[in-house]
């Protein structure tokens, strides 16, 4: 019954942790998170002296605020554990529980003597072990609402064999600051639709593109920083890489040659399979005509993306 007890306990804290990292609100932090996770994990299995592992936790906790806010976010959750929904039995022994930690010199101080501290989610995190961690990551990894995986999806996808002819600086550039793709809300009248897509926040323009490369099942992401290479969002295609260019013009400023030889030379030079500029704008005669020349260019100017969201595109 005790152990049965424990391990109730255990599972809940695993999902007080997975709860407060998916709600955090950007992908970047849910990746730094998991990083977190994964480095606490480390540290936990490693020979240090008690003392020491819980400095070194103590300090990854400190390292970023994303993770300070996260560590006080559970801490509040566990301080608060009478009003969750643990059965009564399990909130009869959860402090007993959690004051039974080993710790360094002796025990933990248990619940009532929280308060809010830092030194709360260490306790836990030494509490789950190894094991309970590695479920918190998988807890938040496996969610197909927040992906907040997707700094380890691309960790995979650049060694992948398919990619073998992109340079390291193209891989490089892949992992820079990497956003879901994510499809807004939009307008079901077209005028309506053609004002919004204008109108949209320029990384918000680049998440929904790629949401469309992610709803046909690919691997997609957008890239939050710049790049020497002019590329916005990747897309791993059966049969190699995706490159995407995304251009927010008004409906004056068309895209010309120069921009379309450019990125011809991305993608002969990285070995992509093809790579789209999308547009809200159009593209000069001249452009046109170059990207016709290469067959692997795809131009999607304002008319097309509309119809995209008319008809799921195929690629």
């Amino acid at each position: 019954m005790v152990n049965a007890i424990t391990e109730g306990i255990r599972k809940w804290l695993i999902g007080c942790f997975a709860s407060a990292i998916k709600h955090a609100t950007r992908a970047e932090d849910r990746v730094l998170a998991v990083q977190w996770l994964s480095d606490s994990r480390d540290v936990i299995a490693s020979d240090l002296r008690p003392v020491e592992k819980f400095r070194k936790l103590n300090t990854l906790i400190n390292s970023r605020a994303v993770i300070t806010t996260i560590a006080n976010s559970v801490s509040e959750t566990v301080s608060s554990y009478r009003k969750s929904d643990l059965s009564l039995s399990m909130k009869v022994a959860l402090p007993a529980t959690l004051a039974a930690i080993p710790l360094v010199g002796g025990h933990a101080a248990g619940i009532a003597a929280f308060g809010g501290a830092l030194g709360v989610p260490v306790l836990l995190l030494i509490f789950l072990g190894t094991a309970g961690i590695t479920s918190i990551i998988e807890a938040v990894l496996f969610n197909p609402e927040a992906r907040p995986h997707i700094a380890e999806i691309i960790d995979a996808v650049v060694q992948d064999e398919r990619l073998r002819r992109a340079s390291a600086q193209m891989k490089a550039a892949m992992k820079e600051q990497p956003m879901d793709p994510t499809r807004f809300t939009v307008p079901p009248e077209e005028l309506a639709l053609r004002a919004y897509l204008l109108n949209m926040d320029p990384f918000q323009f680049e998440r929904h593109t790629m949401s469309f490369f992610d709803a046909a099942g690919f691997e997609s992401w957008a890239t939050r920083k710049s790049n020497d290479f002019g590329v916005d969002g990747f897309a791993i295609h059966p049969n190699g890489l995706i490159v995407v260019q995304c251009k927010r013009n008004a409906p004056g400023n068309r895209v010309g040659r120069p921009t379309i030889q450019q990125f011809k030379g991305v993608i002969e030079e990285q070995g992509a399979l093809r790579g789209y500029i999308i547009t809200t704008s159009s593209f000069t005669d001249e452009a046109v005509e170059s990207a016709g020349v290469s067959g692997r260019v795809v131009l999607v100017d304002m008319d097309a993306l509309i119809s995209w969201h008319i008809d799921a595109p195929a690629f």
